[in-house]
This record gives C-alpha cells, structure tokens and sequence, in this order.
C-alpha cells in the first residue's frame, strides 16, 4: 500500500455507513498506510430504524435503540472520527458541511440512507427530540381505537403485525394501492402468505385502493383536505379513496415508501449531460457496476445501500452490508495501485468510452433471503432469487429486528 497519508470520508451512519467505517478501521490494522477514517452523520446518535415499528408498542425495546456513534471509535486512534453535522455539498476533493466547513477526501463512501416522511420519528436528529416525537407516536397508538395503515410494503405490513398483536381488541385496516402485499420483486407466495397471517390476526385488508385524502368529522362532507403524512391526528376522521370509498378510523398512519438523501448531490457537475448523477423521478444515485459513480468524472466516489441505483431486491439492510464491504475492498485496491483519479478530463469524455479501473464489479451474494417480520415470534422468508418460495417460521427478526447486530458493530 502507498505509504502517504489517505483520508476516506463515509457519509451516513446507516447499515452501509456503519459496515464502510468498521472495514476502513480493520484496513487500517497492521499496515504502513496512515487512513484517515471520518464518520459524517448529522445525527447526535444512531437511532435503530429497522426496528422503529416494534419501538411503537415496546417500550424497553425502545430504550435500546439510541446508540452513540462513538462507540465505533473506541480504539483511540488519532485519525478515526465522528463528525456530526449535516453535509451540504459535495465537490470533486472535499464535502461542505455545517459546522465544519470543508472535509478533504481521497475517496468518499456516500450511505446517507432514505427515510419514511411518514414517520416523524425517523426525521429526529436530536436524541431529546427523537424519544420526544416516540412517545407522541405511541400515545396515538395507544388512544385509536381504529386504526388504518396505508401502505402494504414490509413496514406496513410489520406495524399491522405488531399493534394487532399488542392491542388485540383495537380494530386495526391496512390499505394498499397494489392488489397483493409487499414489494413486486417478491414471490406472489409470499404475499399470500402474508396476507393469511394478518387476516388471522383480525387485520382488515383493503386491497388495490389508493388512498387520497382525510376529512374530519367536523368538517363540510364536500371539502375533503389532504393530511400532511406526518401529522400523526388521533380523532376521528374519514379517509377518502379514489374509488370514493370512505373508510372512518381514528388514527391514520402512512408507511407508503421512502425517498433517498441526495439533494446535496446537486454541487456535483456531470460529466456529460446526457447521464445524470442523479436518476430525475427517483432521486437515485446512479452508480456502475463498481458502486462507483457512474460519471468517469468521479471514481473516487462511491454510493451504497438505499442511495444507489441497484434494484429494488438489493434495498435491503443485508445487501447494504455487502455493498459496503465490497466498496470497502475496491477502496484498497485502488490504494495498492496508487491510482490517482482524479485526474481531469474533458466534460465531452463519453462514460463508456473512458478507461476504466479494473475493479471488482458489485454481485449479490448466493442465497440472500428477503426476511419480512410478521410480529414478535413469526417471518416470512424468500429467495430474492426465486419467484415461488415463501415460508413462515419463528425468527430472529420477528423479535429483535436486527437490534442484537446493530449494538454489535457499534460495539455496544
């Protein structure tokens, strides 16, 4: 390896981000390369998203799930960090971010993750304010007596799972716009496997209905007022369809998909017009096969997990661990070829004409199932790469979500 100093900054404490910063420190190990590792994160503390529906009827588990990003830094070396702040801008050699100003790079890991609008918790960066915005979100739980959830994807599906099971008297409807549950990269058996599990737990679907709009009830019946998604209001209030169905509920709670973080990535100026950095209507950085880029502009930038392009079967926390270990491999290599990048090249040089480094190209790993929870003792579990296997066993995401390997690379 180069033997000069080599600053890497990982953007995001997510799964991908959390994984990135743990493989750099190991690289770091028992080498002559001095690697400086930043941990970028405007968050005070990593907050268990994935668990976030079992935190909403389990109080203890809740308590677990605010960990300090510190704690990936406990070796005490001098060039590891955690900067909290919030990233701004990105350029070629150097991000902006607030309270910081500039941070140098030689190679940056862009993890910044998504987040459901729908759920104000996810949007806390301040731990007071987090725990603060929870118990508001259990409280309206707890005070519903109806209670209809939009949106029939692995969250949806999960948070019906887990109020039913907790609140076995509350009468509880799950909406989806789609006429089958869960992702459509899944096997139809899985859905339906699904589906009679929800149905056994008393839960309403309404199937193939795409929800519009709330009306209180002591509002005009003509003047229907569209709710902002993460006003969590416990009155009553009837919800609208296109259909023009009304379904009357208590409590209406959103779980109808994510949009990633990349509005800083605008500072970026693509190398040709024509391949945009990041994909128009799904806010999606565009990646090649390396999780580089895809813009020869910048090979020294790579994108992992939820931000990235890959398709919808590798938006999981699984692939976005193997993501960034990949990444994270790539990285090296190009440190042992003492590659320099960023070396400028005209703004007409063609994406697919320029020279390439010879990087490992990005696969998924054999095997890899798709988990989907289905409360405390119960999953479903698929093949990504079979469109007829489902089954539903006891597992360990049912009942800790993954927490248990979360507090493990956090070192907690």
């Amino acid at each position: 390896m180069s033997n000069r100093d080599i600053h890497v900054l990982v953007i995001g404490g997510s799964w991908a981000g959390i994984t990135a910063v743990n493989e750099l420190i190991k690289l770091s190990y028992g080498s002559s390369i001095r690697l400086h590792v930043t941990l970028v994160e405007q968050r005070t503390h990593y907050f268990h998203k994935t668990g976030v529906i079992r935190g909403l009827v389990d109080l203890k588990y809740a308590e677990k799930m605010f960990i300090s990003y510190q704690r990936l830094f406990t070796d005490g070396n001098p060039y590891h960090r955690f900067v909290c702040a919030k990233l701004t801008h990105i350029y070629e050699d150097c991000v902006v971010v607030d309270g910081s100003g500039r941070l140098f790079y030689d190679y940056l890991i862009i993890a910044t993750g998504s987040a459901y609008t729908s759920l104000p918790v996810t949007q806390s960066i301040d731990e007071k304010e987090c725990r603060a915005r929870y118990q508001k979100m259990r409280h309206a739980i707890e005070s519903a007596r109806v209670i209809l959830l939009v949106g029939g994807g692995a969250v949806g599906v999960g948070m019906c799972c887990e109020i039913a099971e907790q609140y076995p008297k509350k009468c509880i409807i799950l909406a989806h716009a789609r006429d089958r549950l869960l992702n459509e990269d899944l096997s139809d058996n899985l859905s339906i496997t699904t589906e009679n599990h929800l149905r056994k737990l008393g839960v309403e679907l309404i199937l193939g209905e795409t929800i519009l709009s709330t009306s209180f009830q002591d509002d005009d019946d003509d003047d229907y007022s569209t709710l902002i998604h993460d006003d969590w209001v416990g009155k009553p209030q009837t919800v609208i369809a296109r259909s023009g169905r009304r379904v009357p509920c208590d409590l209406v709670i959103w779980t109808t998909g994510s949009r990633p973080y990349t509005d800083f990535m605008n500072s970026l100026v693509p190398t040709n017009d024509k391949h945009p950095l990041v994909d128009v209507d799904s806010g999606l950085i565009n990646v090649s096969p390396t999780l580089q880029l895809s813009d020869i502009r910048y090979p020294n930038i790579f994108a992992v997990g939820d931000v990235n392009s890959l398709p919808i079967s590798e938006k999981y926390a699984t692939s976005a661990i193997h993501q960034a270990k990949h990444t994270v491999k790539n990285i090296r290599q190009l440190i042992e070829e003492s590659r320099d990048h960023r070396i400028k090249r005209p703004p007409t040089t063609s994406s697919e004409t320029a020279p390439k480094a010879h990087l490992a190209p990005y696969t998924s790993p054999r095997n890899t199932q798709v988990v989907v929870a289905l409360g405390k003792g119960t999953e479903v579990s698929s093949s990504i790469f079979s469109k007829f296997s489902s089954w539903a066993s006891g597992g360990g995401r049912g009942r800790m979500y993954m927490l248990d390997k979360a507090e493990k690379m956090l070192n907690f």
